[in-house]
């Protein structure tokens, strides 16, 4: 807990410093090519936040500094939940998501953390589910697979990254959403107005 509390501090700092370059160039919203629903069902304790698994062909990966990669090398480990991802936000403030609605969606996830399990999958690029997405109201957040294996998150994490972009990537930051890429770019979670 220590360490991803330092992790959020050192991802603020950089943020901050770099804030106005990287939000310059960074894309508004990630497109997924050919998506294609798998499964869609509702969850959270009211079943109130829609979630949606589904497969992106040919989506472009996204790079740890925000912009399009073309390729991802092999990586051993496929649980990756707490690894550190750095954060980016979209200028100019307005359009984005509303606060509330995201923290619905992140209490939803700790909801199911604790009745359904902390950890998840999510498959492989190239795979029927290497996206998956959770929308309540105005806010949509998803988590993204970019690597050739599937990976193992965890919701407790998910919600954390959900509560951080929707208060830090807001309209009081000169920001509408955001996103925060893995170091090692295998993964990025995405908040942004629905």
């Amino acid at each position: 807990m220590k360490f991803y509390s330092f992790l959020i501090a050192f991802a603020a700092s950089v943020s901050a410093v770099s804030g106005a370059l990287i939000a310059a160039g960074a894309p508004d919203t990630t497109v997924c090519a050919s998506e294609k629903i798998a499964y869609e069902t509702y969850v959270g304790k009211d079943h109130n936040v829609k979630l949606t698994y589904s497969h992106c062909a040919d989506a472009p990966l996204v790079a740890a500094n925000g912009h399009e990669v073309a390729a991802l090398d092999k990586r051993q480990s496929n649980n990756v939940c707490g690894a550190a991802c750095n954060t980016y936000c979209w200028s100019p403030s307005g359009g984005g998501p509303s606060e509330s609605d995201c923290t619905v969606i992140a209490d939803a996830l700790l909801y199911d953390s604790q009745n359904i399990g902390v950890l998840f999958n999510v498959t492989a690029t190239g795979t029927p589910t290497d996206k998956i997405t959770m929308q309540y109201g105005s806010c949509l957040t998803y988590f993204l697979n970019q690597d050739f294996t599937t990976l193992v998150y965890c919701r407790t994490e998910w919600s954390k990254l959900v509560n951080w972009l929707a208060s830090d990537c807001d309209a009081s930051n000169n920001a509408h959403g955001g996103l925060c890429v893995a170091t090692d770019q295998r993964w990025y979670v995405q908040v942004q107005h629905s």
